[in-house]
């Protein structure tokens, strides 16, 4: 009895343990002349589980085509290549997805005010946007740059709305003014703790059960997402 005792104390410690852990976030985003690259990085259970997904290639193929995405699914070492798979983002894809979003609102009771709430409970511990602009003018260059300082200051204002900021954001936009060029960098990384996903899982369910056909309706758009990403070639 005393060993079953200590195991059932050792779970529930684990159980805890696992539940105040953070699931942490990384989105990166860099454009240097015509050289696109996007990543996404998730790590759980301190650092044990990761997943790295890598976007290097984005190439605009016409409006027929839309725009052809490279990507590759990277390992916990970050050096070993997982997957490798090509897509094309089309009009039609962007508008099934928009259905898709539009009847998940219409399915679930209050799902703006679940978005606010989950938001709440995520913590920014990393933002930079450095954006490098040059236009071959001095004066259109000073105008430029106003432009898009207004632009980041709006989007950050309407962000620190919904997350928890919890590191000094580095904002800047550098002209240059005796030549042409843009380029930017973006990095945000976020956390949130388990628990606070298990809870927001919960309500959304909840939520989507007091609505006609919102289990129905998620349990589709589950599937059809997984359908898409594993037919993506």
């Amino acid at each position: 009895m005393l060993w079953l005792g200590v195991v059932i104390l050792f779970i529930i410690f684990v159980i805890i343990v696992f539940l105040c852990s953070f699931i942490r976030g990384e989105f990166n985003f860099s454009r240097v002349k015509d050289n696109d690259t996007l990543s996404v990085e998730m790590r759980a259970l301190f650092g044990l589980i990761r997943y790295r997904y890598v976007i290097p290639i984005i190439q605009f193929k016409g409006f027929t085509k839309g725009i052809l995405v490279k990507s590759e699914i990277v390992t916990k070492s970050s050096s070993k290549l997982k997957d490798e798979t090509k897509d094309h983002i089309t009009k039609d894809k962007i508008l099934n997805v928009y259905k898709q979003a539009k009847e998940a609102l219409v399915h679930t009771l209050n799902l703006y005010d679940w978005m606010k709430q989950t938001l709440a409970k995520v913590e920014c511990t990393d933002l930079k946007w450095i954006t490098r602009i040059g236009l071959g003018d001095a004066p259109e260059t000073a105008i430029t740059t106003g432009a898009i300082w207004g632009i980041k200051s709006s989007l950050l204002g309407f962000s620190i709305r919904y997350v928890k900021l919890t590191a000094k954001p580095q904002i800047d936009v550098i002209p240059q003014y005796n030549e042409k060029q843009f380029s930017t960098e973006f990095r945000f990384a976020g956390r949130i703790r388990v628990w606070f996903i298990v809870v927001a899982g919960i309500r959304l369910i909840s939520r989507a059960a007091k609505v006609k056909g919102g289990i129905r309706t998620w349990i589709q758009i589950v599937l059809k997402t997984r359908a898409r990403f594993k037919t993506a070639s």
